[in-house]
């Protein structure tokens, strides 16, 4: 369960709680008065500690003294390093790390004081969004299938922020939209650490269904029988593999009136063993995250409703398995898409573009203002980036732009990669209209992008690859071993701000 986030605007000698978070920088260790005068009641441990270079406010530094005083059991001491090295970015790191070290130390509740983190770049409303994610995020665990040793899991139950009184009914908006928001990841998280034998693609479109039902999105869902029937070829080759049938949910916002809709296209592919072209046993223990992109777009339609923005928003998932049996689709096959075109498979192992192929061509039914489609696409991802950063490729500057911005504001990082016509060339086929995938590894995430392309004809369209960001082997910050539910965040603050 999620820690609760609460504000308070008691002072800091009036504070009842486990423990006590108050922040230093390292070249700012003089306590304000508020501050000393707290201290002054605690047997003047903090200048004493300061004083003896006990704690040095060094980045990550994280000095706890055992008080048990009727009031606070607990004072920490939160190092942020240097100021003019803190940015945002560390702000929610330092938080993460120090929710993690009260929680090993059974530390339940805290509070903390949110005017120690002031410095030449503070923002009230920026650190208190960012502080509250961060303590939420960071504690994510996924303890579904466990059946043992439940009473020994540690959690924080609660934290509180104190605020000053006169920003108190925007402060309670910023903490209950950052609630909103971080819900999204962590649902986001539970759906992909999801096991392939619970997840089917039956059971995401059940859950899209049951989402939509307790948020009042409307939702319709296609079986396999209308995917076919609408000639979406593409899907139906990916799935005729295996026994779980193919799901296409479609969940629709209205915060907006007649507006044209922002359309998502998320990939869900509930497991990946690569079909005909099977991947090595390394690359597959993980594979549970190829639907990565699908999960992620039917949270965010829930949040959108919950807060209630002022846009007209349509989610589609795209669900399938792709396995391997006597009923696979096979290399130089040849596919007819929802769009007419005809593509030449030359790798079953590139599944997810064969996909949002039809899911794309199909969403231009809604005469959407801008696509973007989500997707665990490219390995090459990994080799261009690492793990901390997603590509984004796409037809318009201007759509890209707005995310740029909120990769900005949401601190999920992306980069933009060319759509130069020359990639064109490495997908063109002697015996159909396109190849899904170029022979070699050459341009592996523009090559993606380039075929994608040729099924959104001009509608501004943008395509996120989030192959190498979706899933941690190691926690970094608040972000946890498993699934990252990258891409939410990013996605919500580019609908917030929608321009």
């Amino acid at each position: 369960m999620a820690p609760e986030i609460e504000l308070t605007t008691k002072k800091l000698g009036e504070i009842k709680d486990n423990c006590l978070v108050i922040a230093f920088f390292e070249d700012k260790l003089k306590p304000n008065d508020e501050i000393n005068n707290f201290d002054k009641s605690i047997n003047n441990i903090i200048s004493n500690s300061i004083k003896n270079k006990d704690f040095k406010a060094e980045k990550n530094e994280i000095e706890t003294f055992y008080l048990n005083n009727k009031n606070l059991k607990y004072l920490a001491l939160l190092g942020l390093g240097k100021e003019k090295d803190f940015n945002l970015n560390k702000l929610m790191d330092t938080v993460s790390n120090l929710s993690k070290k009260l929680r090993n130390s059974d530390i339940k509740t805290f509070t903390l004081d949110l005017n120690s983190f002031k410095n030449k770049n503070f923002d009230h409303n920026t650190y208190l969004e960012k502080i509250s994610q961060a303590a939420v995020l960071s504690m994510y665990q996924f303890n579904k299938f466990k059946t043992k040793d439940l009473d020994k899991i540690k959690s924080i139950t609660k934290a509180a922020i104190i605020v000053d009184n006169k920003d108190l009914k925007k402060s309670q908006k910023i903490i209950d939209d950052a609630a909103i928001y971080t819900e999204a990841v962590n649902k986001t998280r539970d759906l992909i650490n999801t096991p392939p034998n619970v997840a089917t693609p039956v059971y995401v479109a059940d859950y899209a269904q049951k989402t939509a039902k307790e948020n009042n999105l409307k939702c319709t869902i296609l079986d396999e029988k209308q995917i076919e029937k609408l000639g979406m070829g593409c899907i139906m080759a990916v799935a005729k593999g295996s026994v779980n049938k193919p799901r296409l949910v479609i969940l629709e916002y209205n915060g907006n009136g007649s507006d044209k809709p922002i359309v998502l296209v998320g990939k869900g592919i509930t497991f990946d063993t690569g079909g005909i072209n099977v991947k090595p046993s390394s690359y597959m223990t993980t594979m549970k995250d190829d639907k990565a992109g699908a999960c992620g777009v039917i949270n965010i339609l829930e949040a959108c409703r919950k807060l209630k923005l002022k846009a007209n928003v349509i989610g589609m998932a795209v669900l399938a398995e792709n396995m391997v049996s006597d009923k696979a689709y096979k290399p130089d096959d040849v596919l007819t898409s929802h769009s007419g075109l005809t593509v030449e498979v030359t790798n079953t192992d590139a599944e997810g573009r064969l996909v949002l192929a039809d899911a794309l061509s199909y969403s231009l039914k809604y005469k959407p203002k801008a696509i973007i489609d989500i997707a665990t696409l490219t390995g090459a991802s990994i080799i261009a980036l690492g793990y901390f950063a997603s590509p984004v490729v796409g037809n318009d500057q201007k759509l890209i732009d707005q995310i740029k911005q909120a990769s900005e504001t949401s601190l999920e990082k992306i980069w933009q990669f060319p759509l130069w016509e020359e990639y064109s060339e490495l997908i063109k086929s002697d015996i159909a209209d396109v190849k899904h995938l170029n022979e070699g590894i050459d341009a592996g995430v523009m090559v993606g992008g380039i075929f994608l392309e040729n099924f959104v004809e001009d509608i501004p369209w943008a395509h996120l690859d989030i192959g190498n960001t979706v899933w941690a082997k190691q926690e970094k910050g608040y972000t946890v071993k498993g699934a990252t539910g990258f891409s939410v965040l990013l996605l919500l603050n580019l609908l917030r701000d929608w321009k």
